[in-house]
Order: structure tokens, then sequence, then C-alpha cells
């Protein structure tokens, strides 16, 4: 009796363990029909170092990712790093190993007063793609040595959490927020920085007093 009492929550853990992980997240695309799903984030553990890089000037707290600037101050940062550049006055993430074809859905919202020059921007492929916040609302794409789309229409604004849907492959890009999204086709449409050799990946920078969070992170690698 003992031991049948012992076995029972053994297997209603295992049958427990066996349902959450056949709750993997659904893959939808209108660009690809299959998707293989690479990482997957909730924030309710440790830092993933490989996809976000060292921990400075980020922080966990109750399921949020939370990036801050490293320093507040021009000169403290100058007298600690030692340099005049790359000072940490603003906050900056990057999300690493980005497939060559992809489906990523991202809820995430920038804390801010107010825009400010090119501030915050979310680059697709570092120094890529560049997806920013357009003034009044909606959100502006920028490709790299190519033209600019504006979308006001998608009401994208700070101090908002958006649930963001990329779909990328060479040559094509989805965006998707708020019940709006369009498709961009263009030979300017690329993530690879051929100067990253950390790429491609995803950089995320907010400016003068700003925190960008991060709810949740799914991630597929596709195929046509």
């Amino acid at each position: 009796m003992m031991k049948k009492s012992l076995l029972f929550p053994v297997a209603a853990i295992f049958a427990m363990s066996m349902g959450l992980r056949a709750e993997e997240p659904e893959f939808k695309s209108d660009l690809f029909k299959k998707g293989k799903l690479v990482y997957s984030d909730d924030f309710d553990g440790e830092l993933d170092r490989e996809r976000w890089g060292a921990p400075k000037g980020k922080k966990i707290e109750k399921g949020i990712l939370i990036i801050e600037p490293q320093f507040t101050n021009r000169e403290e940062a100058m007298k600690v790093l030692k340099r005049d550049h790359h000072l940490g006055l603003e906050p900056i993430g990057h999300l690493n190993k980005i497939p060559e074809k992809f489906v990523c859905h991202l809820r995430y919202k920038v804390e801010k007063p107010k825009l400010t020059p090119g501030r915050p921007s979310f680059q697709i492929g570092h120094h890529m793609i560049v997806l920013g916040v357009l003034e009044g609302g909606g959100h502006r794409i920028k490709l790299p040595d190519g033209p600019i789309f504006s979308e006001p229409d998608s009401k994208m604004a700070l101090n908002e959490w958006i649930d963001l849907v990329i779909e990328y492959q060479l040559g094509k890009i989805k965006i998707s927020m708020k019940g709006y999204s369009k498709i961009y086709e263009h030979e300017k449409v690329t993530i690879v920085n051929p100067k990253d050799k950390f790429g491609p990946r995803f950089t995320f920078k907010g400016g003068p007093e700003c925190r960008i969070l991060f709810d949740s992170v799914r991630l597929w690698e596709c195929q046509d």
C-alpha cells in the first residue's frame, strides 16, 4: 500500500508534465507552411544568456524581462567604462540567433515619456530593417538603404503592450499588430548585416528616459 500511494503522485506529476509539453504554441503563418519552435520564453526563470547575452542592464521581475540604461550620467559612465562611446545611457537589448526564415511572436512595451530622435528603435537585423513609432500613433518601417513606409493605422504607441508578429524571408516581411498587418516585398528586405559578426539578431534601443519590457517571445524557424 505504501508503494502504491507513493507511485500515484509520481504518475500524476508525469502526466501533468506531459500535458504541459503538449500545449506548444500553435504555428500559423501566411508566408510559410511549416515552422519549428526554436525559442519560447515567458520569463519565469533565469535569463537565457544564449539568446539575450550578458545580464548587464537586464533583470527579470514577476515574469517580465526589463532592460534599463546601465548609467544615467555620462561622466560616471566614462569613469567606470574608461571610454567615451557606447556608454550604456539608453536601454539596449539584443535577441540573438534569428533564423534565416522565421515567424516571431513578441509581446513588449516601451516605457518612455515621449519620442526622441530615432528612438525607440527595433532593428530587425542589427542596423537593418528598422521598426519605429510614429508621432501620434502607428509605426514606420525603414528598409536598409531603401524606402520608408508609414502605417498610422496600426495605432502603435509608447507605454502600451504590443503584440507583434513578424514573418520574414529574404525579400519579404509581414508585420502584424493590433489587428493591422501588411506585407512588404522589396529587394531591400533583408536582416543580414555582413558587418555584424553576432547576427542575424534583433536589436532594441530605447533612447533617454526609457525602459523596454518583454512579456513573452515565441520564435519559429520556418520552411516554405
